[in-house]
């Protein structure tokens, strides 16, 4: 049934194709039910596949609150070696200046 709807959603216009449907379909799920967005941005981080950074954005959120609920959904925060590598080139400047 479902490809019988997006076949006709595309084939009377309504959509370019069925990846625009899918697209409009996800955000309106998103939208409908935010819950899900922090689900995913959840389950994302926790399978290394987005950052920190991208996480909070995902939520809506700072990186400190974003932090907090990975904190009570009992996933680990970690620090790339990017990032480590960033703070130890910044502590480098820092120490340099003095």
């Amino acid at each position: 049934l479902m490809d019988d709807i997006e076949d006709i959603l595309v084939s009377s216009g309504l959509y370019p194709n069925k990846k625009t449907l899918q697209e409009d379909s996800y955000r309106a799920l998103f939208r409908s039910k935010p819950e899900l967005t922090r689900r995913l941005a959840l389950e994302l981080y926790s399978r290394h596949e987005i950052s920190l950074t991208r996480g909070a954005e995902i939520c809506g959120l700072n990186i400190e609150n974003f932090k907090e609920i990975l904190r009570e959904n009992g996933i680990t925060i970690e620090i790339s070696p990017d990032t480590v590598d960033v703070l130890n080139s910044e502590v480098d400047v820092l120490f340099g200046a003095l």
